[in-house]
């Protein structure tokens, strides 16, 4: 080992002394050389993150417990309890698998304990009600209970229970609070805001652990004897506690219960910050859902006897089935007749299998026994009673027109709201009749002929056409036989009109326009009208008509021939009409 180094005076150069400040600084350095070296190391310890950590980390735990001791618990709380929070909320955020895992061990038997007490509670409630039962059944009963072991209210339960529904909650999904809460009164209920919580923690754990779609979720769960079936809903959740097996129309309940809830209360629903009291109004459509159903006592009836009971019964039943098919045949016979133009319908009543139907009816009117057995009913089972009177359909006032008028085949005939519109050529002895006799006619309020022997040959015609107008059925595009004979007035104008454009050197485009009426959809009346239109047209062609001038379009409800105001109107616009141009040839 070597020797210190030798320090004096005498070392110095013996042409130098020593000052004072360098005697006094060797001094010093003889006297704290080991306290600079210490001071050094708690430099480089105050220095180090690393050191530092580890030191702070061994008295940390030991400072805390001290905290606690001294009575320090709030303001330790208050200092940890914000970063421990945002630990746990980053900590669910990157990986919720891992929180799940440490709930896991806990939901299932908090749950068990909570419906294992209501269960208790029940039980104990049923004995105390049942307790003075002394019937033959009641007897039965305990001594099975004392053979099984089980209480006699638990055996009551389950021979005569079917299912019922002790509870029903409605909890918000996002906030996972308690809006309702619905009980039996004969059920001893847990912490209903405990409960709430915990069926959306374990919805949470379901969804989260199986991965499964926005908006899927557990439906149902099993706990001993009871059930608990889940409905979910955009913004809240209704679950139902069963006891017993439920038929799956409670579920449909339930589905129509959570969506009437939606409908009144969506808007609450979506800016819910707590406040559940504007929710108790629903608090009825809620007890709704308290159903339940208990097992009837039935008596075995002896075999000779329920033969008789089934045959009896069968027979009834198709007697009654047979009657309740007639019924509804003559009900949609009246149905049909009441769209008849000329025929009011005011009554209808059976008596002794005997259909009695009563009103007022036009003369011109299609006859009831005839439309009765076109359809299939024997009109010997119908009484009909009618009062005569001149309806004022345009339908009929048109049939009355022509009835009275006899017009000629040249000439076509057309009453809208009660205008007796008359266009084509004619005598002048018979227009001359008719301008006199038209005003007489019942229905015929105004006169319109302005169409009747123009000068202007193709613009007559095309008037005369262009006021035709084919009726259909409401949904249909099927031609009536009155319908078909409409057409074949208008063959021969047709014909005569395309002879005299091609005479003129005029091409004309006959446009075949389907209409429908507003009571349907549009993207139904759309297609339908169009059918209409080729229905037609196909009548045209088959007549002889050739089928280059002919055009068919629907126009659905986009052009009315009448503003919809009354039946009639409506009847005017399920129809095809005729819209006639023409254009110079150019050859």
């Amino acid at each position: 080992m070597a020797d210190p180094p030798d320090h004096r005076v005498t070392d110095l150069p013996a042409a130098k002394h020593p000052s004072d400040e360098d005697a006094l600084q060797a001094l010093r350095s003889l006297l704290l050389s080991e306290e600079q070296k210490q001071i050094l190391g708690l430099q480089h310890r105050l220095d180090d993150p690393e050191q530092r950590s580890k030191e702070t980390s061994a008295v940390v735990a030991e400072a805390i417990r001290l905290r606690r001791e001294q009575g320090g618990e709030d303001a330790l709380r208050d200092a940890l309890g914000p970063s421990v929070q945002e630990v746990l909320r980053e900590s669910i955020r990157k990986d919720s698998s891992v929180f799940a895992d440490v709930l896991f061990p806990v939901m299932g038997p908090a749950i068990r304990k909570s419906v294992a007490e209501s269960i208790r509670a029940l039980l104990e409630s049923f004995n105390k009600a049942l307790e003075s039962s002394l019937s033959l059944q009641g007897i039965k009963w305990r001594v099975e209970a004392m053979r099984t072991g089980r209480s006699y209210a638990e055996v009551a339960l389950l021979r005569s229970l079917l299912y019922r529904v002790e509870q029903v909650f409605v909890i918000h999904r996002k906030t996972s609070l308690l809006l309702l809460h619905a009980v039996g009164s004969d059920v001893a209920a847990e912490d209903a805001d405990m409960v709430s919580g915990m069926l959306s923690a374990i919805q949470d754990f379901v969804r989260d652990s199986f991965q499964s779609a926005q908006g899927e979720g557990l439906n149902s769960l099993q706990v001993g004897g009871l059930q608990v079936w889940i409905e979910q809903g955009p913004q809240a959740t209704l679950a139902a506690v069963i006891r017993g097996e439920a038929p799956q129309a409670y579920r449909v309940q339930m589905r129509e219960t959570i969506e009437e809830l939606h409908g009144r209360f969506g808007a609450a629903l979506e800016g819910f910050e707590g406040d559940a009291a504007e929710f108790e109004s629903f608090r009825p459509d809620l007890n709704n859902c308290l159903v339940a159903q208990y097992r009837k006592k039935e008596k075995k009836p002896r075999p000779y006897f329920l033969v008789i009971a089934l045959v009896l019964l069968a027979a009834l039943v198709s007697w009654q089935f047979w009657g309740f098919l007639q019924a509804r045949k003559w009900r949609a016979f009246v149905d049909v007749l009441r769209q008849e133009p000329g025929i009011v319908v005011t009554d209808l009543a059976e008596h002794g299998g005997v259909f009695q139907i009563r009103g007022l009816r036009d003369p011109l009117a299609i006859d009831p026994r005839a439309l009765a057995q076109s359809v299939g009913l024997n009109a010997q089972r119908a009484e009909f009673q009618w009062q005569a009177f001149y309806s004022l359909d345009d339908a009929m006032v048109l049939r009355r027109a022509r009835q009275i008028l006899h017009p000629p085949e040249t000439v076509i005939m057309a009453v809208e709201r009660g205008t007796l519109r008359v266009a084509g050529e004619a005598a002048p002895g018979w227009v001359e009749g008719m301008r006199a006799r038209a005003p007489t006619i019942p229905g015929v309020v105004a006169l319109d002929d302005h169409n009747l022997n123009n000068p202007d040959v193709l613009a007559r015609r095309k008037a005369m056409l262009e006021s035709s107008i084919i009726f259909f059925d409401t949904g249909s595009w099927e031609l009536k036989a009155d319908q078909k004979s409409r057409i074949s007035q208008v063959l021969a104008p047709l014909r005569s009109l395309i002879q005299l454009a091609d005479s003129s050197h005029q091409e004309i485009e006959i446009d075949i326009v389907g209409h429908t009426d507003r009571t349907g959809a549009e993207a139904t009346n759309a297609p339908l009208s169009e059918a209409r239109a080729r229905q037609v047209m196909q009548e045209l062609v088959e007549a002889g008509i050739d089928g280059s001038y002919l055009h068919a379009q629907g126009v659905g409800t986009t052009k009315p021939v009448r503003q919809e105001e009354t039946p009639s109107d409506r009847q005017y616009n399920r129809s095809v009409t005729f819209q006639i141009s023409f254009n110079p040839k150019t050859n």
